[in-house]
């Protein structure tokens, strides 16, 4: 007996914005079979223009593009009402480190770093639109937080916090102290269910209400 494929993105109407060809191919394809309702644009003003025609459930853009690049895109987003409040999901480069606190400045829900792997974009897309805002500090559910221990190389305890997102490459983690960016440590999630201890490497550092939001990206060793 034959199975469907899971289709986490079941009905979800998506709009990929990407000048490449190929990105945008290969990005539609995948969010498709996961279930979504896919549409796609080459630039931001066409983007514009099919947002005020059929609004989708999340905005897939990339930040680079000629012309129009993706910040006029959502600065023209947060400008109109009706597109207000679509959650934004950037694409960018994973080493672009000063785009992140500009981004959570202007309320954009999440990154996907390029190279992408399908099956984050996937999952990172299912989260927003069930609520989550990582880049914001906010997870898709209003459970009680997971509380993350950072230990250094010797294993001394660096800082606490808790767990804001968790993908198959990376982690975004809210703590007490800054880290240094490029700093190898290592990191415990301590939830109800159990504890995950992970390897990392800070990519990613900005400051929200007194504390500090970082991007991990998780190593093998």
């Amino acid at each position: 007996m034959s199975h469907k494929p899971e289709q986490p993105l079941a009905s979800r109407r998506i709009l990929i914005v990407d000048d490449q060809p190929s990105i945008r191919g290969l990005l539609e394809v995948a969010l498709a079979e996961a279930g979504a309702d896919v549409w796609t644009c080459s630039d931001g003003p066409s983007a514009l223009q099919s947002v005020s025609e059929q609004p989708p459930d999340l905005i897939l853009l990339d930040l680079v593009m000629p012309g129009m690049n993706g910040w006029a895109v959502i600065d023209a987003l947060r400008a109109s009402p009706p597109a207000a409040s679509i959650p934004v999901v950037l694409e960018t480069s994973a080493e672009d480190f000063a785009s992140f606190d500009r981004a959570r400045k202007q309320g954009v829900a999440a990154f996907l770093s390029k190279p992408f792997r399908l099956s984050e974009v996937v999952e990172t897309c299912r989260r927003v639109i069930e609520g989550a805002r990582p880049l914001q500090g906010r997870s898709e559910r209003p459970d009680a937080p997971v509380l993350v221990q950072v230990r250094d190389s010797l294993g001394d305890l660096l800082t606490t916090g808790h767990l804001l997102d968790l993908g198959a490459q990376g982690a975004q983690v809210d703590l007490e102290s800054q880290l240094a960016l490029c700093q190898r440590i290592t990191f415990t999630a301590n939830a109800p269910g159990g504890s995950l201890t992970k390897n990392a490497e800070v990519r990613w550092v900005t400051q929200v209400a007194g504390r500090f939001h970082h991007g991990l990206a998780l190593r093998d060793d």
